[in-house]
């Protein structure tokens, strides 16, 4: 188990150093595992082709799966007021707001341990291919609780009239500016518990939601609004984007 959390640790660090489209999770998920110790770098360089491709499958389950999305994200103010308010453990979560309030606004902080635990029960029974699995599902799943626009309600701009922002945050910047971050980080460390460390991250993540909005505030501010999107086409469509 000690090795398991470690891989939670690895992840960890690569959250800081960029966002969370397609492209960030593949790369993060790819870095994370030049992190590893040396009884768990081998398997993993080995197939470190499937937990870069299968990084972003949890977002591809979100169209399949209607209790996928609520995986990904945390509206903590339709919880409470203060985060340190809202129970850290599930059981505890469940009985004060029940499963339709935790599966409306968000339960990425448990879906960190739920996947945790499968990843464990994998290695216990030597199952390469769920390995694989949670492995690449943790790793998305961490990278959603470092984005400050998955803790919040006002998730896209919609409440602050700042609509785009979330792709600008966690697509659009990495993809642009990726090649000038410093992904460097040292290697893992051992987490004692893994719930706990993911509410320390979601936490830390939530105080910076003011910080995210006021930037872009302050940069829109700085450009005329006929410079401020541009069109580009992806996977046949043409978007509007920052």
């Amino acid at each position: 188990m000690k090795r398991l959390t470690i891989l939670i640790a690895l992840i960890i660090p690569f959250i800081l150093c960029t966002s969370w489209g397609f492209f960030a999770h593949q790369r993060i998920n790819n870095l994370a595992i030049f992190t590893l110790p040396q009884g768990m770098i081998l398997f993993y360089k080995k197939n470190i082709k499937f937990t870069t491709e299968h990084a972003v499958d949890p977002d591809k389950r979100r169209y399949a799966d209607t209790l996928e999305a609520p995986r990904h994200y945390l509206d903590v103010e339709n919880y409470e007021k203060d985060i340190d308010s809202i129970p850290e453990k599930w059981n505890d979560a469940l009985a004060k707001y029940g499963q339709k309030h935790l599966n409306t606004n968000g339960i990425v902080p448990w879906q960190i341990q739920r996947t945790y635990f499968s990843l464990v029960k994998a290695f216990a029974s030597r199952d390469s291919i769920k390995i694989l699995k949670y492995s690449a599902d943790l790793g998305h799943y961490i990278g959603d609780a470092h984005v400050p626009l998955h803790t919040t309600a006002n998730h896209n701009g919609q409440l602050t009239n700042q609509v785009g922002i979330h792709a600008f945050w966690e697509s659009r910047l990495p993809e642009l500016f990726s090649s000038n971050y410093n992904f460097v980080v040292g290697k893992a460390k051992y987490i004692e518990n893994p719930l706990k460390e993911a509410w320390k991250i979601v936490k830390h993540t939530h105080s910076l939601v003011d910080t995210v909005l006021t930037l872009e505030s302050n940069l829109a501010a700085a450009f005329p609004s006929d410079k401020k999107y541009s069109f580009s086409e992806r996977n046949n469509t043409v978007l509007k984007q920052y």
